[in-house]
């Protein structure tokens, strides 16, 4: 497949939509095999947003569902030529925004990082659509070419809603306004998997370190490793003792075994 296309777009917009990136077949795997965790989701109230959805995040820890999509070479060449070669995953999450749930505010998520707008791109976050997005299920809302102005984002101006097919891939710029829809349906839920990336040198959104325990991260293939920040990024930043901190891990684990099968 061509990227650039999809390349050029999210740099002009700040988003695009992949409409088939995963076919029916592995819909419905992850479907069948997260079934669980989005059956636990459910929604909270609040007095300034009202009733939203709860998302389930730190999903590498939880499941071995995602990791093939994680490393699908189509995505991970999107996200490269957005942000180089140097980024990691920030984050992975299951949405499933329900009956009566309420949209979200409008928010940039590379708001962690206090630098003044515009700039390089930080942060691309994806969804992946396991129920198709409409309006009336809460498709996500964006503001087009937003993450050039310099502005704070408004709640107050024009979106567009995101509706996109089963299996579609959405990806955005950390810095464009967006924000989830409100579903207004009765018996709808719109279920989907938000795998957020990063530059390498940035902090993670979500501390992959310590969420996923250390004998998980040794039985994952060693381009996942990677991707959660079990490697050496910009002239050696993340080392340990100027090693790829998984070579540490590897050591105190098999000092471990040792230790127990000596007691």
């Amino acid at each position: 497949m061509n990227l650039q296309p999809y390349v050029d777009q999210i740099r002009k917009d700040g988003y695009v939509v992949v409409p088939d990136f995963l076919n029916d077949e592995m819909v419905e795997k992850l479907r069948h095999d997260l079934a669980p965790i989005f059956d636990d989701i459910g929604s909270r109230s609040s007095e300034e947003f009202g009733q939203q959805t709860i998302h389930t995040h730190n999903l590498l820890a939880k499941t071995r569902a995602v990791d093939e999509v994680l490393m699908n070479d189509q995505l991970l060449g999107l996200i490269e030529a957005v942000l180089g070669p140097d980024f990691q995953v920030s984050g992975v999450a299951a949405m499933r925004p329900g009956p009566g749930d309420r949209r979200q505010h409008m928010h940039r998520d590379d708001g962690h990082y206090p630098l003044p707008y515009p700039h390089q791109p930080l942060i691309v976050n994806t969804l992946i659509a396991l129920d198709p997005f409409t309006v009336e299920n809460g498709a996500t809302e964006v503001v087009p070419r937003s993450h050039l102005s310099s502005d704070k984002a408004d709640a107050d101006t024009p979106t567009v809603a995101v509706e996109m097919p089963l299996g579609g891939l959405l990806l955005w710029d950390g810095a464009v306004w967006h924000r989830g829809g409100g579903n207004s349906t009765k018996n709808s839920y719109r279920r989907s998997i938000n795998v957020n990336f990063n530059l390498a040198w940035l902090k993670q959104r979500e501390n992959q370190f310590v969420a996923v325990p250390p004998e998980v991260v040794l039985e994952m293939p060693e381009k996942l490793q990677a991707l959660i920040g079990y490697k050496l990024t910009n002239f050696g930043l993340g080392s340990v003792d100027y090693r790829n901190p998984i070579e540490t891990l590897k050591k105190r684990l098999r000092e471990k075994n040792e230790l127990d099968s000596a007691a």
